[in-house]
């Protein structure tokens, strides 16, 4: 079957469009058995099925061979080298790239290989600053200067060369040509090395540079990952993962434990859910929790969710369930949770309910948080801190303090222990990639308050006769 090559690529635009999947790239390449396309496509749950919908929409669209290619982002986000990256998409012709993501990178590599003909040994690296917009080329001093001198002519030879170079790469996208700065040294910004010789031959001031300044976000920023995931975004949940929690310590100057245990899992890329279950004593009294939570999520951006939890209490028979909806916002080293609905009971009473957090993250794996709770009964402030120190053996432990006061002279302090099972990860990414936050504990706190209530008016059977 023959087919218009420009309709090709509208239709495989098109068809690639209607797929509910992070697909960033398509690229024609030649191999023995003729041209294939491979679709990239950024790593998510349910492969199998992500790879079926996309051979389905293209069904008819071409006579090639298809292959599908998933990427993990930390394959994506962390080359040794831009050249290196751009190596993964194979030199062959680019039917889809919805951002411009890969051509741009390939003209930056074109640019980078075009300064280091022209520049010879004189070069040291060449690098890219992307929140500049601008290539460095560091030079080597040594093929410049005479004795302790540096050749004006020579330096402006050099520069001649680096700026005809890059304006060839660029000159069918003169747009996208960035800035030029030739010299000795680097800047203090994030860098990406372009090709793979400014990894493995820079002087040893270039390496405390650029493994200083290297991150991730350079190379998201460099071609516009940051635009393209919003296509091709992280999963609602990296993976399902189990988390228990243990604390012990004083409440009411009672003493006091809770135990929190909670199992996420992906629903697809979008969604997940979450099954939690409680128990916490004080004194010789238990009260026992469960919920479950359904959110939406992009771990760079936000939670959106709704939630159902029950608790009751034993000596009193209380108990009490909630409904409502929560939503956590994800800025640099900050998140702010919030969560309000409705309290059903017959024991408790019924009533309107709000909560809200701040977490301040001082490093990716310690937490400061603070916040609070209430109903139309009461309200608690609380404040915590969290630390993942990080052990080889138990990379998932984390400690953890919370302590607490509210109405009727309400205090709590409590420390323990949580442990993250899943992928490792920093703790940061634990709470905005794994599991949302838990919402039994201001619900078990509102039934102990009743219990403490009751307790005050008519004695609690647990006290000594």
């Amino acid at each position: 079957m023959d087919f218009d090559r420009a309709q090709l690529g509208t239709d495989l635009c098109e068809h690639l469009r209607s797929v509910a999947a992070p697909i960033f790239a398509a690229v024609e390449n030649s191999a023995a058995a003729g041209l294939t396309l491979t679709v990239h496509v950024a790593s998510v749950p349910r492969q199998r099925d992500v790879k079926a919908q996309i051979l389905t929409a293209l069904a008819g669209c071409t006579a090639q061979q298809i292959r599908i290619r998933f990427h993990r982002a930390s394959n994506l986000l962390a080359p040794r080298s831009l050249e290196r990256l751009v190596k993964r998409f194979g030199s062959g012709k680019i039917l889809y790239d919805p951002t411009g993501a890969i051509e741009r990178a390939r003209s930056m590599v074109a640019a980078g290989c075009a300064v280091r003909a022209s520049l010879g040994s004189r070069a040291c690296g060449v690098y890219y600053a992307p929140r500049l917009r601008t290539m460095f080329v560091a030079l080597n001093a040594k093929q410049i200067a005479v004795g302790e001198k540096f050749r004006v002519g020579a330096l402006a030879e050099v520069e001649r060369a680096v700026h005809s170079a890059i304006r060839d790469s660029f000159r069918l996208n003169m747009a996208d040509c960035p800035a030029i700065r030739v010299g000795f040294g680097l800047p203090k910004s994030e860098l990406v090395a372009i090709d793979q010789r400014s990894v493995a031959g820079w002087g040893a001031r270039i390496v405390r540079a650029v493994r200083r300044y290297w991150t991730p976000i350079a190379v998201a920023t460099l071609f516009g990952l940051g635009a393209s995931t919003a296509a091709a975004k992280d999963p609602a949940v990296s993976q399902t993962n189990l988390k228990i929690t243990s604390t012990g310590g004083v409440a009411d100057s009672d003493s006091a434990w809770f135990v929190n245990g909670a199992l996420t899992t992906p629903v697809n890329s979008s969604w997940g859910l979450q099954i939690e279950g409680a128990a916490a004593g004080a004194d010789s009294d238990t009260t026992y929790g469960a919920a479950g939570h359904l959110f939406t999520r992009d771990p760079e951006s936000y939670l959106l969710g709704l939630f159902a939890a029950y608790a009751s209490e034993d000596e009193f028979n209380l108990d009490a369930t909630r409904v409502g909806a929560e939503a956590e916002l994800y800025l640099k080293q900050i998140s702010i949770l919030v969560d309000a609905g409705y309290q059903f009971s017959d024991t408790v009473g019924d009533t309107a309910f709000g909560e809200i957090e701040l977490r301040w993250y001082v490093s990716d794996n310690f937490v400061l948080s603070g916040g609070g709770s209430f109903d139309e009964q009461s309200s608690i402030a609380r404040a915590g801190v969290e630390w993942q120190p990080g052990f080889s053996a138990l990379p998932g432990l984390a400690f953890r303090v919370d302590g607490a006061v509210g109405d009727n002279d309400y205090d709590s302090i409590m420390g323990g222990i949580t442990y993250y099972f899943g992928a490792d990860a920093s703790l940061k990414d634990r709470h905005r990639k794994q599991d949302p936050a838990s919402v039994l504990l201001g619900l078990m706190s509102s039934v102990e308050q009743e219990k403490q209530r009751l307790c005050a008016l008519y004695g609690c059977a647990t006290e000594p006769q």
